[in-house]
């Protein structure tokens, strides 16, 4: 009796416990199936799209801008069958690519979003690289006149090898600098034009001296070039107190220019940058006045060839006419600076060099009216 007892006290307890498990097994199985009724959609925000992926699609469209700027406007288009039949590289590219094939089958909207974010983040990152490597080529050249002169004006010069050794401060340069050397092999001409804007943009930042401060101080350098060699190196001797005893006209001339002193203590650098631009630009004016006196003498000596730029200067860019002219094709071999003028505007070159003719031709030449015979 007493066992019957304890059994039938245990059964309730073992039917609790039971009872216990099921019911949470029962709660979890509900919680699976009914907490989240989205379980079985894709994450609002397509967490699962992978960085290759984007930036696979991505070049794909940089190098299919037709199909790019349809499918930026029409994610859609990504998942018509027709669109793929008339664009078989597309086709093509989701059938190697099944990872975005996926992505595009079940959201292209948000797929198409997520790139346009990717390309718009690779193109802040391209654009910052390029602007670090314009300043620190620009920061090179503001210290080399020399060469900055000779490759702004031939930019191949920056991938030949002889100037390269004859410029050894050049070479190291481009060896310690890969993103710049990649950038000139690839384009000298492109990344020396992105420069020189650059070099403007810079001009446009620094501090405005005037006119008058810069001219003057481009004269004292030009005066004194073993003071203009160092300060335009280091800017910074401008306002280096041993520097300046060392060298007393430079001390003298700062004492008695107010403006341009004070333009020096703010920042040297960037007053030796603006002065550099003001020099290059005088350097450039008085190569384009010799290049206008120059071709002017010469066609003071061909009156043929000056007769017929005066009626139609673009015959220059004609290369029948140059041929048949050996003297002018001779002439523009040994002055390229002309040929450079001719070719880019010939009209207004010519006219410019019209005040260095003095010869004038024997059409127009005037001629002393005759004498009147007197009667007999």
């Amino acid at each position: 009796m007493t066992t019957n007892r304890v059994q039938f006290k245990k059964w309730p307890a073992i039917s609790g416990i039971t009872m216990f498990f099921l019911a949470g097994t029962f709660a979890g199985a509900q919680s699976a199936s009914g907490s989240n009724p989205q379980n079985t959609s894709r994450p609002a925000q397509d967490s699962d799209i992978t960085r290759k992926e984007l930036a696979n699609f991505d070049e794909f469209l940089d190098s299919h801008r037709e199909i790019a700027e349809q499918v930026r406007k029409d994610p859609s288009l990504l998942d018509n069958q027709q669109f793929l039949k008339d664009h078989p590289d597309l086709q093509k590219y989701l059938w190697n690519h099944p990872g975005v094939r996926e992505e595009v089958k079940e959201n292209p909207t948000a797929f198409v979003h997520a790139e346009n974010r990717y390309d718009r983040q690779e193109d802040a990152a391209t654009r910052e690289a390029t602007r670090a490597k314009l300043a620190s080529f620009d920061q090179f050249l503001d210290k080399h006149r020399e060469i900055a002169e000779q490759v702004r004006k031939n930019p191949s010069l920056l991938d030949n090898q002889q100037f390269l050794k004859d410029h050894p401060e050049l070479q190291a340069y481009l060896q310690d600098h890969t993103g710049v050397r990649n950038a000139l092999k690839e384009n000298p001409n492109a990344f020396m034009v992105q420069e020189g804007r650059y070099d403007r943009r810079e001009d446009s930042r620094d501090l405005d001296p005037t006119h008058g401060q810069l001219a003057s101080f481009d004269q004292f350098l030009d005066k004194h070039r073993e003071v203009a060699e160092q300060v335009r190196k280091d800017p910074s001797l401008l306002d280096n107190q041993q520097f300046l005893k060392e060298h007393p006209v430079l001390q003298a001339y700062l004492q008695d220019h107010q403006g341009v002193r004070e333009e020096v203590q703010q920042n040297p650098n960037a007053f030796m940058r603006q002065e550099n631009r003001y020099d290059r630009a005088e350097a450039q004016r008085g190569d384009s006045d010799a290049a206008h006196r120059q071709f002017g003498e010469f066609l003071g000596h061909h009156m043929d060839i000056s007769r017929d730029l005066d009626k139609d200067a673009s015959v220059v860019k004609k290369d029948e006419y140059v041929h048949n002219h050996p003297e002018l094709q001779a002439y523009l071999n040994a002055h390229p600076e002309v040929r450079q003028g001719l070719m880019a505007d010939p009209q207004g070159f010519v006219k410019s060099t019209q005040q260095f003719n003095t010869q004038t031709s024997p059409a127009k030449t005037a001629t002393a009216p005759a004498t009147a015979q007197p009667k007999p």
